[in-house]
This record gives C-alpha cells, sequence and structure tokens, in this order.
C-alpha cells in the first residue's frame, strides 16, 4: 500500500482520542472476535466497517469445540445456544444409494471430550450475538461505512486514513488488524501478496423450513438431529437444521460448469438453477427432491489461498480469511477466523516493546496450525468426491473402522486449546 500519501506533517499537530487503540478493519467473524478478545484484556478497538449495515451473508455455519469454547470465554456462547441446534452425530451417507456409511456421535462427546459443544446455526445468528457482546463493551467502537484505505507505521504506532461514505478522516492506533475477508483490502493492495485463487468450484446455498421438507427427502435423514454430507462423483451436499431447528440448511458443492462466467453471489436466472441441479441426477430421489425443493439457490464460488500469511509490518496483521482463505471441506472457515482472533489476542500484552517476537510467533503457530487444517480439507474432498474404484474403497473403510477410531482422529482439530498450549 502506499503508505506515503498520508500527509503526516499536519498529522504531528493533530491529537487522535487514544493513540493506543488497536485498530480493526472488518466486523465479520474475524473482527467481532478480536475485538472482543481484545476488549477482555483491556484494550481500547476501534472497528472500521465499510457496510452501511452488519447483515451477515451466507446461511449455516458449523462451530466445532474448537470454536466454541472461545465463544464461551469471550461471552458469547449463552446467547447463541438458544438459536442453534446441538446434533447428535456427524454423518457421512452415499449420495447413490442414499446409505449412512458412518456415523460419529459429537453430541455429548463433544462436551466430555472436548470440552464444549458442537453447534450448529444460521451466520446471521452468530454475527448478531458477537455484535450483541461487542456494543455491551464501553472499549470498543464500531464504525460503519468506513473502510481503512491507507496506513503508515511510524515510531509512535500506526496512522490510517478512513474512508468515510461522506468524509476522510485519519486516525492512530497501536495496531492495524486486516479483518476484512477473502478480498482483503489490505492484503490486497500490496504488490507482493499473493491474490486468492478461485478453485473452480461452487457452493451453492439454500434453506428450507423443516416442515416443508418433502417427504423422500427425510426418509433419507438418519434418526436423531444430526449434520449430514451425501457424497458422490464430482460432488457432495451438505445438510443440518438451524434456528432452533425450524430450517434446514443445505449445501451443494459441484463443479462450475459455466465455462468461467462470471459469478456473483446472489440469486441466478432459473435456467442456470436447472443446469445446477442436474449434477445430482443419478442420486437417489429424495435427494433430487430437495434440490429442486431447495430452488432458488444462491452461488457462492470457492476461493483459496496458496500460502498462509498473517504479520504483514510491524504494526499490519491479516486474520481470518484474509490471511489464509481456505475451501470448506474441513467445516473449519468460520472456527479457524474464531482461533486466529482469540490467538493474536493471547499474544499480546501491555508492553509494546514485545510485540514483534510475541507477533512474528503467532504467524507462525498459527501459520502451521492452518497447513495442517488445509490437508485435512484436501483429504475430505478427495473422500467426498471420490469414483469407481476409491468410492467402493472408502465405502469399505467407512462401514469396518470403529467410529472411535474416527473420532480419536478428530482430537488434534477440535481439542485443540491456544490458551493451553
Amino acid at each position: 500500500m502506499n503508505a506515503s500519501l498520508i500527509d503526516l506533517k499536519t498529522e504531528r499537530n493533530r491529537r487522535d482520542p487514544n493513540p493506543d487503540q488497536i485498530i480493526i478493519a472488518g466486523a465479520g467473524i474475524a473482527g467481532l472476535t478480536l475485538a472482543l478478545s481484545l476488549s477482555a484484556k483491556g484494550f481500547a478497538v476501534q472497528i472500521f466497517e465499510k457496510s452501511t449495515t452488519l447483515a451477515e451473508t451466507g446461511a449455516g455455519v458449523q462451530l466445532s469445540p474448537n470454536a466454541t469454547r472461545i465463544l464461551h470465554r469471550i461471552g458469547v456462547l449463552d446467547q447463541l445456544i438458544p438459536s442453534s441446534v446441538e446434533p447428535q452425530s456427524i454423518c457421512l451417507a452415499d449420495g447413490s444409494s442414499g446409505q449412512t456409511l458412518l456415523s460419529l456421535g459429537v453430541g455429548d462427546v463433544a462436551r466430555t471430550r472436548w470440552g464444549a459443544p458442537y453447534l450448529v446455526c444460521h451466520r446471521a445468528d452468530l454475527q448478531n450475538a458477537l455484535l450483541d457482546q461487542a456494543r455491551s463493551q464501553t472499549n470498543i467502537a464500531i464504525q460503519l461505512q468506513s473502510a481503512v484505505t491507507q496506513y503508515r507505521s511510524d515510531a509512535d504506532g500506526i496512522l490510517v486514513r478512513v474512508q468515510y461514505h461522506d468524509r476522510i478522516e485519519e486516525h492512530r492506533g497501536a495496531l492495524l488488524i486486516g479483518a476484512d475477508g477473502v478480498w482483503s483490502n489490505m492484503r490486497n493492495t500490496m504488490s507482493n501478496m499473493e491474490r486468492a485463487r478461485y478453485t473452480s468450484m461452487i457452493a451453492w446455498r439454500s434453506t428450507v423450513a423443516t416442515d416443508q421438507l418433502p417427504r423422500s427427502f427425510t426418509a433419507l435423514l438418519p434418526q436423531g438431529t444430526n449434520v449430514v454430507a451425501w457424497t458422490g462423483p464430482n460432488a457432495h451436499l451438505i445438510a443440518y437444521p438451524i434456528r432452533s431447528g425450524e430450517m434446514f440448511n443445505f449445501v451443494a458443492v459441484a463443479p462450475d460448469r459455466q465455462d468461467g462466467q462470471r459469478w456473483n453471489a446472489g440469486t441466478v436466472p432459473e435456467a442456470t438453477n436447472q443446469n445446477f441441479i442436474r449434477e445430482f441426477n443419478h442420486w437417489h430421489p429424495g435427494i433430487g427432491e430437495i434440490m429442486r425443493a431447495g430452488r432458488p439457490w444462491t452461488p457462492w464460488p470457492l476461493f483459496e489461498m496458496r500460502k498462509c500469511r498473517y504479520r504483514m509490518e510491524d504494526r499490519l496483521v491479516l486474520i481470518g480469511d484474509a490471511a489464509h482463505a481456505m475451501t470448506p471441506y474441513a467445516a473449519q472457515g468460520a472456527a479457524m477466523a474464531i482461533e486466529d482472533a482469540w490467538a493474536l489476542a493471547a499474544s499480546l500484552n501491555e508492553n509494546t516493546d514485545e510485540w514483534p517476537v510475541a507477533l512474528n510467533q503467532f504467524d507462525k503457530e498459527r501459520s502451521k496450525r492452518i497447513k495442517a487444517v488445509v490437508r485435512r480439507g484436501a483429504l475430505n474432498h478427495l473422500a467426498y468426491c471420490a469414483k469407481g474404484p476409491i468410492a467402493m474403497a472408502r465405502n469399505m473403510i467407512m462401514r469396518k473402522r470403529p467410529a472411535e477410531k474416527f473420532i480419536k482422529g478428530l482430537d488434534w482439530l477440535y481439542g485443540y486449546d491456544n490458551e493451553s498450549r
């Protein structure tokens, strides 16, 4: 970023209300979690968010124990639970036959083995719980319709230029955090940084009222309250209840068949929905029914970054998708943003002279963690979309391997706790 455009000569004669504040660009899941984590340690926080309103896009989100234990620590979990669903199991099923291949009990297991619940909820419910808690803290300020456009570090901290809807202002702080998503302005304006890469896969999202689910589909659901993933060649479908069980969230991941057409999040023409649904024509009839019932489906093109990077400069750090956009195959996107925020706050103390070493260590540990999660996601993707002999071998392993071994294989992921390291 060409930070030299900021005129520091005029700034020297200007007093900022709190030059020791930590400035956050972005009020999504990562930014709000960080603000609450920093607030708990006594830091003053200023959030700048370019949107005119705070309304989380998307639909459902899975929150594994590594995320919910942090939400508990920042005072958000109790507010979120009433609108959430705590699934009894995570199930993998064959999309063609509908047969359940694997069922992993996570209800009581999550609380006893990993010390926190496994929840599924609407993204808006999570966003609102975080926002309500943030607004209740006197040391957190949130400014909408404002975007950090430039910054410059100096001996006294960092100076940022903020574009409001009707003016430009400059603010001082001790640290700037880019929590502004996959298209992060903090990241993308640096010429030496990798941009997010399109994976040529699309996550199609929809919700259906539980009492409107086709009977042929509900007959496929394993008994109880579950997260279910149906697998098939080149595609997979995930379903789980949200909004206290009143709605079902669906995510169907399939290849982009539009020959590189530019995708924008939002409702697409019915013809495009029909083309996408054909990907599931040879699946179980119950799945075909829910694909038709879910119209219109909203496309969300999937992007990823090959290289994770948190610390950009002495006074600039990235977290969440701004640092490591990843595909959703491990269902850890929101969880990693929440982990990032908590770990970053934990690395800081009142002595700013110690921050450079602490931030380098934060970068090293989080980058290692993200690489492991990305590898798990890639493995899951192979399992979900296997075909032919590979799919047959997968099904056999799923049926014969004890569930306890699969549960044990999740300890490193769901049992992770930065505070105990």
